[in-house]
């Protein structure tokens, strides 16, 4: 036990599951297919309304994951160390160090260990939202995903769908620019929501393996064009899962 950070130390599916059961959420894991195996890395695409998805993925995936998370996660004490645990790692504040990110995550799948990022950002966690609602997926991830130079990479999309939940008003949005000034929805009036999930179904889709010809045309000044489709589709496929999942029951 690591007392001197304020956390015992965990191994990363054991953190996750703690926290799982700290908050009696019942997580249940559905597969669109069975995912690739023994063949290297997984870029796992994720929606993103509650503090509880990181956990979520990481234990319903059943294998190890190193996470992008937004920087300001990486200010707060014991949160930080929280982070760590569960393989969290980011970029600078207000999105500096994209070059550097890109690097390490790369270097992870490289290696064959799996990346998880989650191309909606703050949109829904930072404000009130709906359990099947899906917001716009940035092109942060298709950019990794194609600096990464891997032929064949599967990328997977994943729908965290709630089906019973607690929520409301957890602390004022500008009380959080105390840990990233540089940030601006932490200029904005208003409340960071928490979103408790008391039931909840990972839904993971089929992987999406990327095409040599996608490298050649993002080297060759096609980069806005082959990072949008990609992020549109990730996207689609996130909506079908969601929707999917809002409608069938367990």
């Amino acid at each position: 036990m690591d007392l001197a950070l304020g956390l015992p130390a965990f191994s990363q599916r054991s953190l996750a599951s703690w926290m799982l059961e700290l908050f009696r959420t019942q997580v249940h894991v559905t597969y669109q297919q069975p995912l690739p195996a023994h063949e290297g890395c997984l870029l796992v695409v994720s929606g993103h309304r509650s503090f509880l998805d990181a956990p979520v993925l990481l234990w319903g995936m059943g294998r190890p994951i190193r996470l992008v998370c937004h920087h300001y996660l990486g200010q707060v004490p014991l949160v930080n160390e929280l982070v760590r645990q569960l393989g969290g790692f980011h970029m600078g504040p207000q999105g500096q160090g994209w070059s550097q990110l890109f690097a390490r995550a790369a270097g992870f799948l490289q290696a064959g260990t799996h990346v998880a990022i989650f191309p909606e950002g703050a949109q829904l966690i930072t404000t009130a939202s709906r359990p099947a609602q899906v917001a716009r997926f940035r092109r942060g991830f298709a950019h990794l995903a194609l600096r990464s130079g891997i032929v064949g990479l599967p990328v997977v999309p994943v729908a965290i769908v709630s089906r019973r939940e607690a929520s409301g008003p957890l602390v004022p949005l500008r009380l959080l620019s105390l840990f990233d000034q540089s940030e601006p929805m932490f200029q904005r009036s208003g409340w960071h929501p928490y979103v408790v999930y008391e039931q909840v179904e990972l839904r993971v889709g089929s992987p999406r393996r990327l095409v040599a010809d996608e490298f050649e045309r993002y080297r060759s000044g096609e980069a806005a064009a082959v990072t949008a489709a990609l992020a549109s589709e990730m996207e689609q496929a996130a909506r079908q899962l969601t929707a999917s999942g809002a409608t069938h029951p367990w």
